[in-house]
């Protein structure tokens, strides 16, 4: 099912940048530590949250401090390098809600995350796999 999929794909993503760049994972989770984010991405909502050693993907608890709203089509835009994480949301292809420090926060592991996704081979397999679970069925 391509709903279960994205929130599956981020959960490996941690995975891989932990084993990849080790630097940009503790980087990121450093820099989210306490944060629990609501992530809604095509109807799909899960919830990402992150220690100061470790963050990982799990159902919402109604207890997130801030709310991503996207498509799959603009992860794959940002990750792609055709448009930056600033140009998305002040487009408004990702709305993003929360309290400012805690948005800047956000902005700035995000920012990690990105930067060391796209340096991790790992990441090309699960690119794809994110590409075909938006795809039209035949």
């Amino acid at each position: 099912m391509a709903e279960a999929r994205v929130a599956g794909l981020l959960a490996e993503s941690f995975e891989v940048l932990a084993r990849a760049h080790r630097e940009a994972y503790t980087r990121m989770c450093e820099r989210l530590a306490g944060l629990s984010v609501l992530l809604e991405v095509e109807g799909e909502r899960f919830s990402a949250a992150f220690s100061s050693r470790r963050a990982w993907v799990w159902p919402p608890s109604g207890e997130e401090v801030a709310r991503v709203t996207t498509r799959r089509r603009t992860v794959l835009d940002v990750l792609d390098d055709r448009q930056s994480l600033t140009e998305a949301v002040l487009t408004d292809a990702v709305e993003v809600v929360g309290p400012l420090d805690t948005l800047l926060r956000l902005h700035e592991g995000l920012g990690v995350y990105v930067q060391g996704a796209v340096r991790c081979p790992g990441f090309a397999p699960l690119l794809r796999r994110l590409r075909e679970a938006g795809a039209p069925s035949p």
